[in-house]
C-alpha cells in the first residue's frame, strides 16, 4: 500500500509538469501576449521585412524577437530565429546570450538533455552572464533526467555564497531530489533530507502546497517503518 502511495505521489509531480507544459504548447500566442508585445512583434517583422536593414541589425531583431517568443511559450519559433542568430557568427550579439535562451526554449519544451547542452555552452562563453538563473535551470534539468546526484551539485553552485538567498525554487527542488533518491536507492536518510529541506522551506514559505505535499509523504513513509 506504501509503495502505491509513493508511486501516486511521483505520477502526480510529473502529472502537474506534463500537464503545465501542455498548456504553454495548446494555447495560442496571441492569447497569451498583451497587445503591446504582439505590437513589438510586429513591429520586430516590418523592420526584418526591410532589405536595408544591416546583418547585424537584423540579427539583432531576430534575437529581441525570440526572446519575446521564449517568455511567451513558442518555443519551436524561438529556437528556429535563435539558430539562425548562432549560425551567422555575428560579433553584434552575445553568443552566450543566443545560448542561454536556446536553453530556455528546450527547457520550456521539456527536452532537458538539449538544454543542458545549450546552458553549458552560453557558461563555457561567458561564465558571469545570468549565471543565477543559468545555473537554476541546469539544476532542474538533471533533476529531470534523473541526474540526481549532478542536480544537487548544480543547485549547490547556483547558491554558492553567502548573499546568494535561498528561495522557494531551491527549497522545492532540492526537496524533489531527495524524495526521487530515496525512491530510487530505497533510502530513508534521503527520505529524511527531503522531509528537513521542505521543514526548513516551508519556515519561509508556509503557504507552499508543494512543499508541505513533500512533508507529509515523507513524513508518512518513515513513520511506517
Amino acid at each position: 500500500m506504501k509503495l502505491i502511495t509513493v508511486m501516486l505521489f511521483i505520477l502526480g509531480l510529473a502529472g502537474t509538469a506534463c500537464s503545465s507544459a501542455q498548456d504553454k504548447e495548446d494555447s495560442p500566442l496571441s492569447m497569451r501576449m498583451e497587445k503591446s508585445t504582439q505590437d513589438k512583434i510586429t513591429s520586430i517583422d516590418s523592420e526584418l521585412s526591410l532589405i536595408t536593414v544591416p546583418e547585424d541589425r537584423k540579427q539583432q531583431l531576430k534575437l529581441d524577437k525570440a526572446k519575446i517568443l521564449v517568455d511567451h511559450g513558442n518555443y519551436d519559433q524561438a529556437a528556429i530565429l535563435l539558430k539562425e542568430v548562432l549560425q551567422t557568427n555575428t560579433k553584434a550579439i552575445n553568443p552566450s546570450e543566443v545560448n542561454l535562451y536556446l536553453g530556455k526554449a528546450y527547457y520550456g519544451k521539456s527536452d532537458y538533455s538539449q538544454a543542458i547542452g545549450y546552458l553549458s555552452a552560453s557558461e563555457k562563453l561567458d561564465r558571469n552572464y545570468n549565471d543565477h538563473e543559468r545555473k537554476k535551470m541546469v539544476a532542474r534539468s538533471l533533476y529531470e533526467e534523473k541526474e540526481y546526484y549532478p542536480a544537487l551539485a548544480a543547485l549547490s553552485r547556483a547558491y554558492k555564497g553567502p548573499e546568494a538567498h535561498k528561495d522557494h525554487f531551491y527549497y522545492e527542488t532540492a526537496a524533489k531530489t531527495y524524495y526521487k533518491m530515496g525512491y530510487t536507492n530505497k533510502s530513508l536518510d534521503f527520505y529524511k533530507k527531503s522531509m528537513q529541506v521542505a521543514e526548513l522551506g516551508l519556515k519561509e514559505y508556509p503557504n507552499s502546497a508543494s512543499l508541505a505535499s513533500i512533508k507529509n509523504e515523507c513524513s508518512q513513509i518513515l513513520g511506517s517503518k
